[in-house]
């Protein structure tokens, strides 16, 4: 006789609503448990919507608003611009950074903002705000460096 292995009864999530702040924490929580070799992409739809099938286990909940990330800074936004656009631009930046060796920032500005005429050739289009490159780990950033 065979004996049919029960099956874990799939656990439900509430439909909830959950701060950015949340959003970020349960991110941060869960790349710390993740297993060698997966990346936080694998939590980032093709739109930049963030998978919350998979977050979900982390947020004991399902958020009702859609939050965004960026597949190249892990930054997590209410906004599906945002990330996409600081996507383009990192890529832009790591290989302006790649053939010239240099970092693609206006000279002499304090704030490290990027220089859209340095990495014209990279861009399809110009954003129409100012990011800045934190010089550390040559990250984009929406956010202007605190003096």
């Amino acid at each position: 006789m065979f004996f049919k292995k029960k099956k874990k009864a799939k656990e439900e999530y509430p439909v909830v609503d959950v701060s950015i702040d949340d959003i970020r924490q349960a991110i941060t929580t869960c790349a710390n448990e993740l297993p060698m070799g997966v990346s936080l992409r694998s939590f980032i739809n093709d739109d930049c919507s963030i998978n919350y099938e998979l977050l979900k286990p982390f947020l004991k909940a399902i958020p009702e608003r859609t939050y965004y990330m960026s597949k190249e800074t892990f930054e997590v936004f209410e906004s599906p611009d945002l990330p996409r656009t600081i996507d383009q631009v990192q890529r832009a930046v790591d290989q302006y950074i790649q053939e010239t060796k240099q970092l693609p920032v206006i000279p002499g500005n304090p704030d490290n903002k990027i220089s859209y005429y340095m990495i014209r050739n990279y861009l399809k289009e110009e954003p129409e705000f100012e990011l800045y490159l934190e010089v550390k780990d040559h990250l984009v950033t929406h956010r202007r460096p605190e003096s």
